[in-house]
């Protein structure tokens, strides 16, 4: 029988039994209340941790060719920011990849779109290409698809990309990359190969006859579309803690096709094209708490 007492000051003899229904509603709202207040302690590190992402900020500076085909090197670098939930396991990325977001996988296949930043080309680079058409930097955005043979080890990748400015063509980047982990280093890379369409070797690689009467050095040529190059990327990765990671990688292709043959490469440049690369990357946590807006921390991993 459930009694309920009063307060202190009532005395003794007015103590009340409730009814037995009475009784039996107030039992099951006490035990109901119980059930809940014990699920929301269970459930609140759950719903955090389902609210919570792991923000991965990267630094990268290249030295690279001037331009499509070039023999003088410069000095470029960017910023890049990836999201993963915090219950999921952080994802290999080459050096190399485009900016990406999978909206289907399996446990060997991953399909997303993909974006890029491309390059341009002026005289600024090089004075001996005057007369010929200067094209300016742009943004890329495709598709990626990518296959792992051996999970964790093994990935082949395949990005489909075109340009938004209204004559860019088609690109598209084949990789295989061998995924090798030692402690706290971590060696990658394996071979590439890109393919352009007509409009893209046109624009990189191309000289009408106009452009060859005003430039005066350089016979015209045609650029079909076909495969532009082959090569090699390797990678170097270390964690310095959970959070700090160093990467130095190196990348080397040989333009090959028109993109080889081309009075550009062949008079102004050269076919074999070097690229060196260092990036600095930071991890972070963002954390949302039972719907609030969110806030920055950082994780203590």
């Amino acid at each position: 029988m459930l009694v309920v007492h009063p307060g202190p000051n009532v005395g003794r003899s007015s103590k009340r039994v409730l009814p037995v229904a009475a009784q039996a509603c107030f039992a099951l709202v006490l035990s109901t209340a119980s059930v809940e207040a014990q699920d929301m302690l269970i459930q609140t590190p759950a719903a955090e941790a389902s609210s919570a992402w792991i923000v991965t900020l990267t630094g990268t500076g290249i030295v690279s060719p001037k331009y499509e085909g070039a023999s003088a090197y410069g000095l470029s670098g960017f910023p890049s920011v990836g999201f993963r939930h915090a219950d999921e396991p952080e994802e290999f990325s080459a050096p190399d990849d485009s900016l990406d977001y999978t909206l289907f996988s399996t446990s060997g296949w991953k399909v997303g779109p993909v974006v890029n930043l491309r390059s341009g080309r002026s005289v600024q680079d090089d004075s001996r290409l005057s007369g010929l058409r200067n094209y300016p930097w742009a943004i890329e955005a495709g598709t990626f698809v990518e296959y792992w043979p051996i999970q964790d080890r093994l990935r082949m990748r395949l990005e489909v990309r075109h340009g938004l400015h209204r004559h860019d063509g088609f690109v598209a980047d084949l990789s295989t990359d061998l995924i090798q982990k030692f402690g706290a280093f971590t060696v990658s890379g394996g071979p590439r190969a890109s393919l352009a369409d007509n409009n893209t070797m046109e624009r990189e690689f191309g000289i009408s006859p106009a452009g060859a009467l005003r430039n005066g050095m350089l016979p015209a040529f045609s650029a079909h579309g076909g495969v532009k190059s082959i090569g090699l990327e390797a990678a170097l990765n270390y964690d310095w803690s959970d959070r700090w990671r160093t990467t130095v990688f190196q990348r080397y292709n040989r333009l090959i096709g028109d993109a080889g043959a081309s009075p550009i490469t062949t008079r102004l440049g050269s076919r074999n094209q070097l690229t060196f690369g260092l990036e600095l990357t930071y991890a972070f946590e963002l954390r949302s708490l039972y719907g609030l807006a969110p806030h920055l921390r950082r994780a203590v991993w």
